[in-house]
């Protein structure tokens, strides 16, 4: 099964893919050094001789595997863009900070050798979200939420995205002007106390 879907370093193909694939091809067994050892077995012609180049002391965990695959078949300007993406990123008007979120992490998945830190990706979230959002995570953090814990600033954002996605309905995806009605200004103020009310009793 896995000599059949064999990796070869073409153009056209996503090294990424191929790693979820194996990976998840492996967890069928729980033996020990399994997917280490039978990685080589994935590859063929460019990646095979690629393989067969490395040294012997070099690659000695499932990780050391994939940080030196990742690098060398996936293409330098993929790795550019999604890196730019991240590092550049900004939520949108016209989204919800749930549906930013996902679109942050898609993001750290799709090149998980993007090579920032948490404590730098958390940041960059939180300076690239809208102004009330940065605001409900300030409050919920009881101050600034860049000066928390980092396991702890990612476990409030989490939080907040999955309140914010439970009040979808109640999101303008209007641009707000000077036509907006007292009645659209209440339910905002609500639905935003409901949202601040969900994430501090989550803490």
């Amino acid at each position: 099964m896995i000599q059949g879907n064999k990796f070869r370093g073409l153009p056209m193909e996503d090294p990424l893919d191929h790693l979820d694939s194996f990976d998840r091809l492996c967890s069928l067994t729980k033996i020990n050094g399994f997917k280490l050892r039978l990685f080589p077995f994935s590859l063929g012609d460019k990646a095979h001789h690629w393989e067969k180049t490395l040294t012997l002391d070099s690659i000695n965990s499932w990780d050391d595997c994939k940080k030196a695959f990742l690098p060398k078949f996936f293409s330098n300007a993929r790795t550019t863009r999604l890196r730019n993406e991240i590092s550049g990123f900004t939520e949108k008007n016209n989204e919800t900070f749930s549906e930013a979120w996902e679109r942050f992490k898609s993001y750290t998945t799709q090149c998980p050798h993007h090579g920032f830190k948490k404590a730098s990706l958390l940041s960059t979230l939180y300076r690239g979200a809208l102004p009330l959002i940065r605001m409900l995570l300030d409050i919920a953090s009881n101050g600034n939420l860049l000066n928390k814990d980092v396991a702890e600033g990612w476990e409030l954002v989490e939080n907040l995205a999955q309140s914010d996605g439970c009040y979808n309905e109640d999101y303008d995806r209007s641009v707000r002007g000077a036509g907006d009605t007292d009645d659209r200004q209440r339910k905002d103020i609500k639905a935003l106390n409901e949202k601040l009310d969900k994430l501090l009793l989550a803490q």
